[in-house]
């Protein structure tokens, strides 16, 4: 059952779902993330290195669709620690 965002009541229930049906607030953890290869490699990094569940958002995208910031959520901060320090800096 989709959210109603006009009623405050529902927008801070512990039961508002995201548009995959898990809880919003168990990916706590964000970070922006520019790259200029393919989206893939990031995934696969993510999905052999987190505890945890993460989310992949393309947040903007060049014309040429080369450039790519993307959003990616983490359920725990330490997934997002070890992105930053061992993948994102490299």
């Amino acid at each position: 059952m989709p959210v109603d965002k006009n009623y405050p009541e529902e927008r801070r229930s512990s039961e508002a779902v995201g548009f995959d049906g898990t809880e919003r607030r168990k990916l706590s953890f964000g970070v922006l993330y520019t790259c200029f290869g393919a989206m893939s490699e990031v995934e696969d990094w993510l999905d052999e290195n987190c505890q945890g569940q993460h989310r992949l958002i393309i947040d903007t995208i060049d014309e040429d669709l080369v450039k790519k910031t993307l959003r990616i959520m983490f359920e725990f901060e330490s997934d997002k620690t070890v992105f930053v320090s061992d993948y994102a800096k490299k």
